[in-house]
């Protein structure tokens, strides 16, 4: 009886354990609707509800991350390549020094009203809506606001926005 108890014992905190993980992530999974994100700089406020009947590209990136910076770059020159498509691409940063985050912009040739640095708060905030923690990525969000895709390549950009772009 003792171990009957202690396995439907394991078995639920493995449940719950299990839940709580889960919960985390779906918020993000495909299928859902994207977390709001509102950001407010110098003079520059991004609303994700503005954004709704675009496809949005969400990429989350710092200097100091390599692959997350490659994206930011990768996704800039795929915007300049595709100015006809029905796309917003949104950079947010999460450097804590805006004159690094300034320089880098500058340094790498990336458009600076689509590139956004947070921090503070305001970073801590959106890490946690679109769980962060396992590192920074990008999202594409259809125009109903619906997440499709998690760090889309250049051939799945083309081939989900291309669906709605007038010839």
């Amino acid at each position: 009886m003792k171990k009957t108890f202690l396995i439907a014992a394991l078995f639920l905190g493995l449940l719950i354990v299990s839940a709580a993980f889960n919960k985390t992530e779906r918020n993000t999974a495909i299928g859902k609707d994207a977390p709001e994100i509102t950001i407010s700089t110098a003079g520059d406020t991004i609303d994700l509800n503005s954004l709704k009947g675009k496809y949005v590209l969400i990429s989350f990136w710092a200097s100091d991350d390599a692959c997350s910076r490659a994206a930011a770059n990768n996704y800039t020159a795929w915007t300049n390549r595709h100015k006809n498509t029905n796309l917003s691409y949104v950079g947010i940063n999460f450097d804590d020094s805006k004159t690094l985050f300034n320089e880098i912009v500058r340094l790498d040739g990336l458009n600076p009203v689509q590139q956004h640095n947070v921090s503070g708060d305001d970073a801590k905030d959106l890490e946690m809506k679109y769980h962060l923690d396992d590192g920074y990525g990008s999202l594409l969000i259809d125009p109903e606001g619906k997440i499709i895709a998690h760090n889309p390549t250049d051939t799945e950009l083309g081939q989900l926005v291309a669906k709605s772009t007038p010839d």
